[in-house]
């Protein structure tokens, strides 16, 4: 199962890797015990097409392992957990099939998934996240 944890506000918000940011820091700050097992993919990559050697590039990610869709938040402690942190507003956002896919894989495997709108929804999830760690392990 893929939770989803949003707030339902519509309207303006902040771009996503502010999202980012606050939930790292506050994992950071309120989690020192779990955060050496707690990392960001850094796998965003805008292409400029007009630069030579881009797709020599890519190809070079593609067979270093990097993978598109690998969500933004991993704690890989006894039991994985994968949040795909979005915009605060859903609707000026879009989940890929690449991360869907990748989080589908994650639940497959026994792991807690989550498409997370906005840094709030963010400590909700990792909450119940804690929970579910509790009662499998």
């Amino acid at each position: 199962m893929i939770r989803t944890y949003d707030s339902h506000y519509r309207g303006e918000c902040r771009r996503e890797e502010y999202e980012q940011i606050d939930s790292a820091s506050w994992l950071q700050y309120n989690h020192p015990d779990r955060w050496p097992l707690i990392w960001h993919v850094p796998n965003e990559l805008t292409v400029d097409k007009k630069k030579p050697g881009w797709a020599q590039h890519l190809a070079k990610r593609q067979k270093m392992g990097v993978k598109n869709g690998v969500s933004d938040i991993i704690d890989f402690g006894a039991i994985r957990g994968a949040f795909e942190l979005k915009r605060l507003d859903r609707t000026q956002c879009k989940v890929t099939k690449e991360q869907r896919d990748f989080l589908k894989a994650t639940d497959a495997s026994g792991g807690f998934a989550a498409i997370v709108y906005g840094f709030e929804q963010f400590k909700l999830a990792y909450a119940d996240y804690l929970i579910f760690v509790a009662q499998n392990s």
